[in-house]
């Protein structure tokens, strides 16, 4: 307890003396403290006062860039309002140009549906319709192929009459060759024979060509009768379908498909009528290449 109480005087001791010496010297410092806070008071201020110095200097620059750039700032307001304004109408008429072709797109589009609901509330009408027609068509047909059946042999016949011609000539060419032939290889003494015989065969050949020429009109006349009336029936029988379909077409029960059957029946008209005409250059064709073979014989 001693040595405790001992030790703790001690360092009362310590302490106080400590305490003694440090405020002995803080008093011997305390002037050259406040010399040296004064001395940094005065700096500051000597600094402060260069600074405000200096910024009333730089002052009216400042000022003048201010205003400057102000001005600037104002300028480009300017242009950016103007170019609003004059960029506005076309701003404009493009929104307009696109409302428009909007309300287009959307009335096609009601319009696309309008015919769609149209076209299938009358398909059942139009169906019917295109099968009554295809009927007919097929019906048709069928007495077009009836009626080629029924001329085939004549045409049959006109082909093995046109061989035998065609033969006939060959043979006589194949003669007068052989006769040619055997004149050449005979002797000087023939000779007068041979022109006898050649004059006998022109003056056969011309009697022939004579015979001929005086037939061809007949013949030209029949061919041409036959001809026209094949033609005339072919137009008839084109006519009666064009009108068959155009009584369909007009019928009670296909008005609603009108404009449908309108188009079919313009379509069938003009087949009918390219196939009348096409029949009537078939039929003149003959007509007109006897014509040339006449006009060639002639010029021979």
């Amino acid at each position: 307890m001693k040595k405790l109480a001992l030790l703790a005087l001690t360092a009362a001791f310590s302490l106080v003396s400590a305490n003694g010496f440090a405020a002995e010297k803080a008093a011997a410092s305390a002037p050259a403290i406040h010399k040296a806070k004064k001395a940094e008071k005065k700096k500051v201020a000597s600094a402060q006062k260069a600074q405000a110095a200096k910024a009333d200097a730089s002052a009216p620059k400042a000022k003048k860039a201010k205003k400057h750039v102000a001005k600037k700032d104002a300028s480009a307001q300017k242009a950016q309002a103007a170019k609003a304004d004059a960029s506005a109408p076309k701003a404009k008429k493009a929104h307009k140009h696109a409302a428009k072709k909007h309300a287009a797109k959307k009335e096609a589009s009601a319009a696309q549906k309008a015919q769609a609901a149209k076209a299938d509330a009358s398909a059942p009408k139009a169906k019917k319709a295109k099968k009554h027609v295809a009927k007919k068509e097929a019906s048709a047909q069928k007495a077009q192929a009836a009626k080629a059946d029924a001329s085939a042999p004549k045409a049959k016949k006109a082909h093995k009459h046109h061989a035998k011609k065609h033969a006939a000539k060959k043979e006589a060419s194949a003669a007068q060759k052989a006769q040619a032939a055997k004149a050449d290889a005979s002797a000087p003494k023939a000779k007068k024979a041979k022109k006898h015989v050649a004059k006998k065969e022109a003056s056969a050949q011309k009697a022939q060509a004579a015979k001929a020429d005086a037939s061809a009109p007949k013949a030209k006349k029949a061919h041409k009768h036959h001809a026209k009336k094949h033609a005339a029936k072919k137009e008839a029988s084109a006519a009666q379908k064009a009108q068959a379909a155009k009584a369909d077409a007009s019928a009670p029960a296909k008005k609603a498909a009108h404009k449908h059957a309108k188009k079919h029946v313009a379509k069938k008209e003009a087949s009918a009528a390219q196939k009348a005409q096409a029949a009537k250059k078939e039929a003149s064709a003959p007509a007109k290449k006897a014509g040339k073979k006449k006009a060639a014989s002639a010029a021979k």
